[in-house]
């Protein structure tokens, strides 16, 4: 039983032997080579273990269950690694903390790459969609049709003209010295009204389309997005209900300031703010612990500068929520200048403050950037793939439509050759045969016998028999009646 157990066992790996010890495989019992089912494996003749598998993934799982520690290869492809690891019932759980945070990012890329071909293969299949999806797809992507495009194009310029309308409205533009001080807003109402109006009509259109064509609205109206295409319209429609009472008035004035946040549409129509977007969203948890460690350092330092302060005469430092003001600006490197501590021990204090807060905001930034730059770089993939398999996809159609024209081409030939041969003169085949290179007769001669084996017809042949006959007969007219009758179908 012993001897059993310590047999040396033979694993052949598509044609590659690994040795090694029966008891080594043991080990992991839970695993295809420590259990019995390996046995379906083994092969009698050559009194072997065959695995139709990848024989260079093998040797890590090999190595495995030599040391116990599973480690990625670097130069093989994630998804196959994937593939070899569930066939030999292996977790990737367990890999080793040292190859664990390489593997989980190509696992990512991997991902987001799949995820990529599948939204192309919908956009390959947009004949299936209905009229909500075809719309739908159109606003998140709108170089899928012309209509699209000119519609994405209005809305951004409608964006711009929105956002530089109120900026100007608010600059002086008095004709005269009484007047000087006077708003462009106030002093053509009628004219910023009506542009207003123009860019409101515009964005509430957007909106109820955009409604109308979400495949979940309830989820659409959640979003932040649609939350701010009605924070940026809700302001003008408020404007057109109000009276002329004036506290109704000031909450308008209130509420134009909102109209600010229209610059946020800005977002659909740059990548640049998308990505922005989604780094802030993946680094939320250390963008929470730069929040907690600049509160706690703020009431800290706000508690010590108070104190330190106490004692001085012409403090500013009257309380700690005062003291607020001075730790926030410090610890940001800004340094307003409008409480500054008189003490030494105060100096002392507002010195370490401001260290501390460049220690608290430089530790996550790099994390930050390195999100940045991997959402970044990661949406460069998608487009060169996009545009990559964008180009194969019309190489392979003009191949395809050369390989049909030089099919056709080839039957043309055969067909006047025929003809040529009861009606034609040697002048016509001299230059039939200059017509016919040898490409095309290669060609041909391949597509007849892929005819021939596969039983598939790549052109109809009998519409363009008919077709050929007929511009045979013009350009090679038969010199006797019976031969155009036996020609004729």
């Amino acid at each position: 039983n012993s001897k059993k157990q310590d047999e040396l066992i033979i694993l052949n790996v598509s044609g590659r032997r690994f040795q090694t010890w029966r008891t080594t495989l043991d080990r992991y019992p839970d695993t295809l080579l420590g259990s019995s089912e390996k046995d379906f494996f083994y092969n009698e003749e050559t009194k072997e273990y065959f695995f139709d598998r990848d024989p260079d993934a093998f040797r890590s799982i090999l190595n495995f269950y030599r040391t116990g520690k599973l480690h990625y290869p670097r130069h093989e492809c994630i998804s196959a690694y994937d593939e070899e690891l569930t066939f030999f019932g292996i977790i990737p759980e367990i890999i080793g903390d040292c190859c664990y945070e390489e593997y989980k990012d190509r696992k990512r890329e991997n991902l987001e790459r799949l995820q990529d071909d599948q939204e192309e293969n919908k956009d390959l299949k947009q004949s299936n969609l209905n009229f909500r999806e075809t719309m739908w797809r159109a606003f998140e992507n709108p170089h899928t049709s012309t209509l699209a495009l000119v519609f994405y194009y209005v809305t951004g310029f409608f964006i711009a003209v929105s956002v530089i309308t109120n900026v100007v409205e608010t600059v002086p533009c008095g004709s005269n010295s009484n007047q000087k001080d006077m708003p462009c807003g106030e002093r053509y109402t009628v004219a910023f009204f009506c542009i207003d109006t123009a860019c409101v009509m515009i964005f509430t259109v957007e909106y109820l389309m955009r409604l109308f064509a979400a495949p979940s609205r309830y989820r659409f109206m959640r979003s932040v997005m649609s939350i701010i295409d009605v924070v940026a319209i809700l302001p003008y429609y408020i404007g057109l209900v109000m009276t002329n009472n004036e506290d109704v008035s000031g909450a308008f004035v209130t509420l134009r300031v909102f109209r600010v946040f229209r610059i946020f549409k800005f977002s659909r129509h740059s990548q640049g703010l998308r990505i922005l977007g989604y780094t802030l969203k993946s680094c939320a948890s250390e963008l929470g612990f730069l929040l907690f460690s600049l509160t706690m350092a703020i009431i800290i330092f706000a508690t010590v500068m108070f104190y330190a302060e106490k004692g001085s005469s012409s403090s500013k430092f009257t309380s700690i929520p005062a003291s607020f003001w001075y730790t926030i600006v410090t610890m940001t490197t800004l340094g307003y200048g409008d409480m500054v501590p008189k003490t030494i021990a105060g100096k002392i204090f507002g010195s370490i403050c401001s260290l501390s807060g460049v220690l608290v905001i430089a530790l996550p930034v790099p994390v930050i950037v390195s999100n940045f730059s991997r959402i970044y770089h990661q949406n460069q993939r998608a487009d060169k793939r996009r545009a990559q398999k964008k180009a194969r996809l019309t190489r392979i159609r003009i191949a395809k439509s050369g390989s049909a024209n030089a099919f056709l081409h080839s039957k043309r030939n055969g067909l006047l050759n025929e003809l040529l041969e009861l009606t034609g003169t040697e002048e016509d085949e001299q230059k039939l045969m200059k017509s016919t290179s040898l490409l095309e007769s290669q060609h041909h001669h391949l597509l007849h016998c892929l005819e021939k084996t596969t039983a598939h017809e790549f052109v109809d042949e009998q519409m363009y028999e008919q077709n050929s006959l007929e511009t045979a007969l013009q350009a090679y007219p038969s010199h006797s009646p019976s031969i155009a009758c036996h020609s004729s179908p």
